[in-house]
Parts: structure tokens; sequence; C-alpha cells
């Protein structure tokens, strides 16, 4: 079962909300169980699962651009949040990640819960020639380096959204505001950390 904050968020932010909370209930059975096998989240975060990871994930929906729109969750891991935006409606889709292991959670996730993305089992810095409208990421790396390692990536009008911690100040210090401008939210699962909407001069 999901938490109420998590099933009230769904229903008052999705039209589709039984289909994303059955989707949610599913990934969810899938992530715990092949936890067991293969460390894909903390065993410490289990007991506050629905809210450390999944509510932290979804509320980025709102900063996202519309469904059409190409987007690339780097570092995905366990598909926080990749295998969310997929659950909530994304068709243009990437998933980043380097473990082989973690990519194949992530296939198997896609055939078991009838999902539609892509998995790329490569370094993001391996990747080139493609046009992405948005970039993910939580908890991948300092904003410097998720900058750095998607240029080939990305285009003009491309929007960064990223999860960050209490680190998220420092990170900013490096970034340079003549090229870059951001507004940071309040993540509504912890006070400590921040969603930073980041876009291209």
């Amino acid at each position: 079962m999901l938490n109420e904050r998590l099933v009230k968020f769904c229903n008052d932010n999705f039209k589709d909300r039984k289909f994303i909370l059955e989707k949610l209930n599913e990934f969810k059975k899938i992530l715990i169980s092949e936890n067991e096998k293969m460390n894909l989240i903390g065993k410490s975060t289990l007991e506050d699962f629905d809210e450390r990871h999944f509510l932290d994930c979804i509320q980025i929906n709102k900063y996202l651009p519309d469904k059409n729109k190409t987007v690339m969750d780097i570092g995905t891991g366990a598909g926080l949040p990749g295998v969310i935006l997929s659950i909530i409606g994304f068709q243009k889709l990437h998933l980043v990640e380097k473990s082989p292991k973690k990519s194949a959670f992530l296939e198997n996730c896609k055939l078991r819960l009838n999902l539609n993305y892509h998995v790329h089992n490569k370094s993001i810095s391996d990747l080139s020639n493609m046009s992405i409208d948005c970039i993910t990421a939580r908890a991948f790396a300092p904003i410097e380096k998720i900058i750095s390692t998607t240029k080939k990536l990305i285009n003009k009008k491309t929007i960064f959204i990223l999860l960050k911690g209490k680190t998220y100040l420092t990170e900013l210090e490096t970034i340079d505001r003549q090229k870059y401008f951001w507004e940071t939210y309040s993540s509504i699962t912890s006070d400590q950390s921040k969603i930073i909407v980041m876009r291209i001069k």
C-alpha cells in the first residue's frame, strides 16, 4: 500500500490517478523485492519509502515541460525519477545508467510494468547527437558536472530539473550566472532539499 500523502498528491495532480497509483504500487513491490538482491536504494530509507523516494520524485511534475517533450533522466539508478516519469505519462523518455545490473533492472521494470522508455547502458559523457528538452537528475553529481557532461545533448531551450540536498548553495556558486539562470523551490519532502530549475540564457 502507498501512504496517504502520496495518494493525495496523485489524486490532486493527475487525471489518470487510478492508473498511476496502481503502477506506483507495482513498481514499489518490484523495487523492494529486487533491492534484496542488489543495492538499488539504501535499506535505511525503506521505512519511509513512499516519502523519501516516490513523493520526492513525483513532486517535480509541476516543473516539467509537457509530456510531448523529450526528457532524459541521468544516473537514474533505481529509476528514480526515471521510471516515475514514465508512469505519469512521459513517452519520449531516456534513462541513462552506466551500471549493467541497474540497467537490466530498468529493462525488467519496463517489461513488467508495460512502460515506454529507452535505457542507455553507458556513461552520460558517451552519448551525443541528441537534442533533449529536459534533463532530470536526483542524487547523481554536482550541478557543474551535470552541465559539463550533457553539453552534447542539450539545446538553447533545454531545462534542467535537479533534485538537490543541502549542498545546493555551494554547488550553485560554481555556475556561471552569465550563461545560466535558475530558480530554487522548496521540496515537499525535506526542509534541507531543493528543486533547482535551470535554463540557458
